[in-house]
């Protein structure tokens, strides 16, 4: 819960900042940086922590996200690599991705005054897929373990491609106070983890063995489940008409942590996110402006 002294959370994003590259053109997306303009939308401080290459889609990612509200400082330029980019290609209003690969957002460097500032955050956000690459890594483990035992550690497993693997989901998952994962990623972490087939069991499971706070699972439309102190809660979500879903699960996290930050319930988080998460499904692209009626701070 927020210390009632602050008015706003203030959230850190560890994540790939990156074009999404549609056959129609490119939007901004990757998961940290959805995550963190939602947070924005939605009333909280978010920080992004990511790298760009010095090109013009770098600069006009900062530009853009600048604009939205984001505290860009800690996106680092790279004079090497180049911004990412994802090929995405939607069919029945699913994405599939092609993602890039030795991009600047895999180099995430180890910044002294950012081991200082993180130390004001109320919510650490990370994934998996930025971790695919040993040098950000590093720095992102390194700056989970810095943080005081009062910030949130946020972790939305996002298996993309090869990208994974059990070194990296094991330690992550063992960092975690919230982990978000939806029905589809239960089988892979399963081979990683270990456990039985039924997927809320097995979430059950590991949340017991990692000491987990919360485990929420998304299940499309099926709405999602959040298993944590106060039980099994199952919330259903509403029918939408489905432009894509690219965003959408990002969308639903930050909803759903902001009200957990406000002091709501597993049920009230659960409602809200899906508001939130299946909006996003309704528009074209994974960070589109929120009505005002979502905002939580």
């Amino acid at each position: 819960m927020l210390d009632k002294n602050k008015q706003r959370p203030r959230i850190f994003a560890l994540g790939e900042l990156l074009w999404d590259v549609f056959p129609d053109g490119a939007r901004l997306g990757g998961a940290g940086t959805n995550f963190a303009v939602m947070s924005v939308f939605l009333g909280a401080e978010a920080v992004l922590v990511s790298r760009i290459g010095d090109d013009e889609n770098g600069r006009r990612a900062v530009e853009m996200l600048s604009g939205w509200g984001l505290d860009t400082r800690f996106i680092q330029v790279d004079d090497s690599r180049a911004t990412g980019t994802v090929r995405v290609t939607v069919e029945d209003g699913e994405p599939s991705y092609e993602i890039v690969e030795g991009v600047a957002w895999d180099v995430i460097a180890w910044e002294p005054d950012l081991g200082t500032q993180v130390q004001e955050a109320d919510v650490l956000y990370f994934g998996s897929l930025i971790q695919r690459e040993e040098t950000s890594r590093e720095t992102i483990q390194r700056l989970i373990a810095g943080v005081p035992d009062r910030c949130l550690k946020v972790l939305d497993l996002n298996f993309r491609q090869h990208y994974h693997s059990q070194e990296v989901v094991r330690t992550s998952v063992g960092l975690s106070d919230i982990l978000k994962l939806n029905v589809d990623e239960v089988p892979i972490l399963r081979q990683y983890l270990g456990g039985v087939d039924d997927p809320t069991s097995f979430c059950r499971d590991i949340r017991e063995r990692f000491q987990i706070r919360q485990i929420v699972l998304t299940m499309g439309a099926g709405g999602c489940r959040v298993l944590g102190p106060e039980g099994d809660v199952q919330v259903p979500a509403a029918p939408q008409k489905v432009v894509n879903t690219v965003g959408a699960g990002d969308a639903f996290t930050a909803a759903f942590v902001l009200h957990h930050l406000q002091g709501a319930d597993a049920r009230t988080c659960a409602e809200r996110a899906n508001e939130v998460g299946g909006y996003v499904t309704t528009q074209d692209g994974g960070t589109p402006r929120l009505p005002a009626s979502f905002s939580v701070f």
